[in-house]
């Protein structure tokens, strides 16, 4: 049986907002699955806003032996504009169990996986389960080296060994073509700097994130 697309996001180093996209894709992808591997986010569910809806999140989850029916699963989670969600609450399963409920979710729809940048060996192996890694990378530079979050960016990169990479950046002091070329991966879209934190966003998602990510999605499904 044919499965729907995975889409895996990293920041390339901390303070980019790659949940925002990660959300920004699930919208955009539409009645699919978003799965939160960021142990240190604090719960993607906060950031949509849907924290007290009822649902199991990963430490709910408890798969024994067999296979788990989607059905099960897209019942069994909390919902926002029609993607099921399973949010980080603690520590990520083994392996085993995360590949099982990836499995089931690419039967219900597109699957956007937010990363997170601890890379344990459970997070490297949803990577290379991934049609396409997004890496979101900050083109400024810093005091400390010449090319600050896009040296971040290239680390996680290469961390991640033979999967296929793209790189959205946010626009800083680097030019954004030359911010693609230093990540040694293609470019597919571009963000705006962040200027300002609004807090946990509660579900608003910025036009700009909506726009790349379309333009991403249309590309994978191209």
């Amino acid at each position: 049986m044919k499965t729907s697309p995975l889409i895996g996001v990293i920041g390339g180093r901390g303070g980019v907002d790659a949940s925002t996209f990660v959300a920004a894709l699930a919208s955009v992808a539409g009645r699919g699955v978003l799965i939160d591997l960021d142990v240190l986010g604090g719960g993607i569910d906060v950031l949509l806003g849907i924290e007290h809806e009822p649902g199991a999140r990963w430490s709910r989850v408890r798969i024994e032996g067999g296979r788990l029916d989607p059905v099960v699963l897209a019942n069994g989670l909390p919902h926002w504009r029609g993607v099921s969600v399973l949010a980080a609450d603690g520590p990520i399963p083994a392996s085993s169990s995360v590949v099982e409920v990836l499995d089931a979710a690419a039967l219900l729809g597109p699957v956007v996986v937010d990363i997170g940048r601890w890379l344990s060996d459970t997070h490297v192996a949803v990577a290379a389960r991934c049609d396409l890694v997004i890496v979101i990378a900050d083109a400024d530079a810093d005091a400390d080296a010449d090319v600050g979050g896009l040296a971040g960016a290239r680390a996680v990169v290469s961390a991640l060994g033979e999967v296929p990479v793209g790189v959205v950046t946010r626009r800083g002091s680097v030019p954004g073509v030359e911010a693609g070329v230093l990540t040694g991966v293609p470019r597919l879209g571009e963000l705006p700097a962040i200027t300002c934190r609004r807090g946990s966003g509660r579900g608003r998602l910025p036009r700009s994130s909506m726009r790349v990510a379309a333009g991403v999605l249309d590309g994978l499904a191209g």
